[in-house]
């Protein structure tokens, strides 16, 4: 036996072991100073980003600033203590998510291009923040779509006044409702109500309803507006035809939001708003009391009927109603779209968004099979608004995509002319006016 070759094997295998051990050892102490270097302090605060897409034939174009306080005096707090390192870009197809990771950016990139793989497709996404010492923050989220530009038109119907607010339209589009808004004096308006008469979509001649008007709603058949009236405290029924008034007294007619008839035309849901409360009603056309739908609902608890229009189903079976929900975190606020029963069962069902999302001013197609309504979706500002439509069997919605520069306004709901064609209020070029579009 050669004890020489098999000291030296010997003596190699054991620096190999203490090597081993070492590198081991090593590798432990790196891990743990690592470890030490990036852990999260659960208190910092990565500064948050603002997306907005622009959308073209071929891509979708993200981008993004970084969310600074402006202070005029000092000192100016922050709303960040650290700086994002790397910003995740996060997509998915659907309004709700799942998100993935599309691709991550260095702090320097403030942009990206996704391609569009399809007309029609839709795209929903966000930015995350990242700093390794700090949790993640996400931006808002905001949700467009990559299709044609559908048909639009003035719609004459209401006049060309810019002071024109409020309107409704008969379903056989013969007649018209609306407010102006009038000066009387210095800080003294008024909001004289007038029914058109229209052919081919043009007033060939109006009437004055009353001086002290605001939003009215025609009946199913066309015969009577119903409007509130704080100095009536009530809700007035006029008819057309006779010119008569009846009035259904309302306690808290100063808080009537939102106003539509039931399809029968035996009823009347209206919402009602005040500084500390919402709640959903109805009254019989006939008279009586006001019956509550739900409870009351308090504004200082974010879930609560927002201050727009109602729209009562087709079929009778639900009543439409804009309402803000957050489940106790600010963070998570919303505006959605809830379906509430007639009979006082309460909410039956309401179509989620993403955190900060509006979606307002609920509008059933007179087949009811979509829903129309305005939304913030596709803006990061929560005052820009868009025009959507929901499929009621599916779920699924696509958004109406409106020529250029014209945005839609959330101080009217949307109002269906037939099936295919939808009404509303919007600007273009600074101008206000009203506009349909065909779907």
């Amino acid at each position: 036996m050669d004890w020489g070759l098999q000291g030296v094997k010997w003596a190699t295998g054991l620096m190999m072991k203490r090597f081993l051990l070492w590198s081991i050892v090593f590798t432990c102490l790196i891990s743990c100073r690592e470890g030490e270097e990036v852990a999260v302090d659960p208190t910092k605060r990565v500064r948050p980003v603002s997306l907005q897409i622009a959308v073209s034939g071929t891509d979708y174009t993200l981008s993004w600033q970084e969310i600074r306080l402006i202070c005029i005096t000092a000192p100016c707090p922050d709303i960040a203590d650290v700086e994002a390192e790397t910003y995740d870009v996060q997509i998915a197809s659907g309004e709700l998510g799942p998100f993935r990771t599309y691709q991550t950016l260095s702090a320097d990139q403030k942009s990206i291009r996704i391609p569009v793989a399809s007309v029609g497709e839709q795209l929903v996404a966000r930015i995350v923040s990242n700093n390794k010492t700090a949790p993640p923050v996400n931006s808002n989220v905001v949700m467009v779509t990559n299709g044609l530009l559908s048909q639009s038109l003035y719609y004459p119907g209401f006049g060309s006044l810019t002071t024109v607010t409020g309107g409704d339209v008969t379903v056989d589009g013969k007649k018209a409702t609306y407010s102006l808004l009038v000066e009387e004096g210095p800080g003294q308006y008024i909001s004289p109500l007038y029914v058109a008469s229209l052919q081919n979509e043009q007033q060939v001649s109006t009437k004055l309803v009353t001086r002290l008007g605001g939003l009215a709603s025609f009946s199913p058949d066309g015969q009577q507006l119903a409007y509130p009236s704080r100095t009536e405290k009530g809700i007035i029924l006029y008819d057309i035809t006779s010119e008569q008034t009846r009035i259904l007294p309302v306690a808290d007619a100063d808080w009537i939001q939102g106003i539509d008839w039931s399809p029968d035309g035996k009823w009347l849901a209206f919402s009602t708003v005040s500084n500390k409360e919402s709640r959903l009603w109805k009254i019989a056309s006939s008279g009586g009391s006001a019956i509550p739908l739900t409870a009351s609902l308090l504004i200082k608890d974010a879930n609560y009927i927002r201050q727009t229009d109602i729209d009562w189903s087709p079929d009778g079976q639900f009543i439409a109603v804009s309402r803000g929900r957050s489940e106790g975190n600010s963070q998570q606020w919303r505006g959605v779209i809830s379906l509430y029963s007639p009979d006082g069962g309460g909410e039956v069902k309401f179509f989620d968004a993403q955190p900060g999302w509006v979606d307002t001013a609920p509008s059933f197609s007179p087949d009811g099979k979509l829903l129309a309504f305005l939304s913030t979706r596709t803006s990061p500002s929560a005052t820009v608004y868009s025009l959507w439509v929901r499929d009621l069997a599916t779920g699924k919605v696509r958004q109406i995509n409106l020529l250029p520069g014209l945005i839609p306004s959330a101080d009217y709901a949307p109002r269906w002319l037939g099936n295919e064609r939808l009404l509303f209020m919007g600007t273009q070029q600074g101008k206000q006016g009203y506009f349909s579009v065909f779907l």
